[in-house]
């Protein structure tokens, strides 16, 4: 029997250092193969690439354990799940790795109702049983995060930064050379640079002549009240004076100053 590797497969993979890879050689050519290398029914890897690697190269039979599935999309989600149990891995790493596993489990979630409503209608009839699981409430986005060990917040946006960024900013992240907080504050910042200065644009260019004429007088008539330029014309008492202690607006504001401000 010949093990061989999925090029689809292959790309999911997270990749080992040369320094890794050594001391994983070296422990296969002492120590033995600890663990199986798990094969689909063609025998393509699922999970053990690099210890298949290493055997190839160290010319060893490898151990390996045949693994059945009843769908594809099952079979590439051990895949992912697998590599998710790295770890070495960063928060973007495993990010980046699980994100097709989204797609994924969306499609299975389609198919499950789908199967789900196909039973309801058979339990109808009498044609199946009673013990159909229930479609889990929980979003896809929220149980793929989970599975990859980060937050959903940080999920998304590493997801965005996987979209949107640079392949250099990407390998920085990869690297740990920056954060996933840091690249998308760039990446949001770039697609809405000032935002605050357009809006306060935006409004000056809605103000109609007069709004602008009614907003001078309104200043105008606050200066007015705090001269105490406003008052009765019938016995001319100051006007806008508080009707227990009889002080204008312009002597509590001088109070409050002096209180705030003592000599």
């Amino acid at each position: 029997m010949s093990l061989r590797l999925n090029p689809e497969y292959n790309k999911l993979l997270p990749k080992m250092s040369e320094e890794e890879f050594a001391e994983l050689k070296t422990s296969i050519q002492t120590e033995g193969q600890h663990y199986p290398i798990i094969v689909n029914e063609d025998l393509e890897v699922l999970d053990g690439h690099h210890r298949f690697r290493a055997c190839i190269e160290l010319d060893i039979e490898p151990d390996f354990e045949v693994r059945k599935f009843d769908d594809k999309l099952l079979e590439k989600k051990f895949v992912i799940e697998a590599n998710l149990r790295r770890r070495h891995l960063n928060n973007f790493q495993l990010v980046e790795l699980a994100v097709p596993l989204l797609e994924i489990e969306k499609a299975l979630a389609k198919k499950r109702q789908s199967k789900g409503g196909k039973n309801g209608r058979d339990m109808q009839l009498g044609l199946a049983s009673d013990d159909v699981e229930p479609e889990p409430r929980a979003k896809a986005t929220d149980a793929v995060a989970k599975k990859a060990g980060v937050s959903t917040r940080t999920f998304e946006r590493g997801k965005k930064i996987m979209e949107k960024a640079s392949e250099d900013d990407k390998q920085k992240l990869r690297d740990g050379k920056t954060s996933i907080s840091k690249v998308y504050q760039e990446i949001v910042s770039s697609e809405n640079p000032q935002p605050q200065k357009e809006a306060n644009d935006l409004l000056a260019q809605q103000e109609s002549p007069r709004e602008v004429q009614n907003k001078a007088e309104l200043l105008a008539l606050l200066e007015r009240m705090l001269k105490q330029e406003v008052f009765c014309p019938s016995c001319g008492s100051s006007m806008f004076e508080c009707s227990k202690c009889h002080k204008t607006l312009k002597k509590l504001l001088q109070s409050k100053d002096s209180q705030e401000n003592p000599v």
